[in-house]
């Protein structure tokens, strides 16, 4: 019967060509090697090398077994994956780093739906900027980053990038609002309520404004989202956010936005990034297919109109 051992030292002395350099990484001796080679052959009933002074070299039948051991180690390394994977799923752990935006429902809304098929998974959610949020990413802190216009870089795999352009946003019933669109000229004199300057929110907003040469009045800055949502609700104030921030809001008639007419925040994206050249936990891995998912869900879904109707 084939030995294990037996097959793997034959595949070794293969890829190195070598019996003593295969011996020495095994420190085993090579006339030891030399033995279970010959007893290979033996009950293949077939040569597996040609011996040289330069070496050793496969036979066609030698290289018809190596082909198929390597294969079989494969599917053996694919299995042992595949194991991994569904004991990570027990009690694995996921490893993001999310902006603010992403957290208020969209990021709790996958992770409870993920928790109810696997309710044994740990989340570890680290909360800050984009560039925060690539910096955890391609150090390996974080497996999964969930970035607003996430900075291209080679220590990142962008897997998915889901439009989100920047809207005028203010209380349901706030005149500014109550149109089909917004243009940047419209902020002139508008009292605004923005994110501080670790936000790409805020990068955004105010290279637009240089853009378009308009003057600010930045009124209220806070580096919490879900605060700046509040004043705006209660005053006279707007804000510029992407759809994913403010969704619940309008569909409960809270508040009230319309989109800007600009192409650097037309451009805007919410972006789903991994580490380049690292693998996933089994547990990342599952969750990043959840989170795709919902991504082309939110791609392919019909435009609604974004201001509040009234009720009633």
């Amino acid at each position: 019967m084939l030995q294990p051992h037996v097959l793997r030292h034959f595949a070794e002395v293969a890829r190195s060509g070598s019996l003593r350099v295969t011996a020495d990484q095994h420190e085993i001796a090579p006339s030891a090697l030399s033995r279970q080679i010959n007893q290979l052959e033996k009950f293949l009933d077939t040569k597996l090398f040609i011996r040289s002074a330069k070496g050793m070299h496969l036979t066609e039948v030698g290289k018809e077994l190596y082909i198929y051991i390597e294969e079989n180690n494969r599917n053996i390394d694919a299995l042992l994956q595949r194991i991994e994977d569904i004991d990570e799923l027990r009690h694995g752990a996921v490893r993001i780093a999310s902006v603010e935006g992403a957290t208020i429902s969209f990021l709790p809304d996958l992770m409870a739906r993920f928790s109810e098929g696997f309710p044994g998974i740990r989340f570890e959610v680290v909360v800050g900027g984009s560039n925060d949020v690539a910096d955890r990413v391609g150090s390996g802190d974080s497996e999964i980053g969930i970035a607003f216009n996430c900075p291209s870089r080679d220590d990142l795999v962008l897997r998915t990038r889901i439009p989100q352009p920047l809207h005028l946003v203010g209380h349901r019933h706030h005149p500014a609002v109550q149109k089909d669109l917004a243009a940047f000229s419209d902020l002139a004199g508008l009292r605004l309520a923005l994110p501080t300057r670790q936000f790409g929110i805020r990068r955004l907003v105010e290279q637009a404004l240089r853009l378009h040469q308009v003057e600010g009045h930045i009124a209220f800055e806070s580096d919490s989202l879900l605060l700046i949502k509040q004043i705006v609700s209660q005053t006279d104030m707007v804000t510029c956010l992407p759809e994913i921030v403010f969704e619940r809001e309008v569909s409960n008639h809270r508040l009230s936005a319309c989109p800007i007419t600009d192409r650097l925040c037309s451009a805007a994206s919410i972006d789903i990034v991994t580490p380049h050249g690292r693998a996933l936990s089994g547990a990342a891995r599952q969750f990043l297919g959840i989170l795709t998912d919902a991504a082309k869900d939110k791609i392919n879904r019909q435009p609604s109109g974004l201001r509040s109707p009234s009720p009633g």
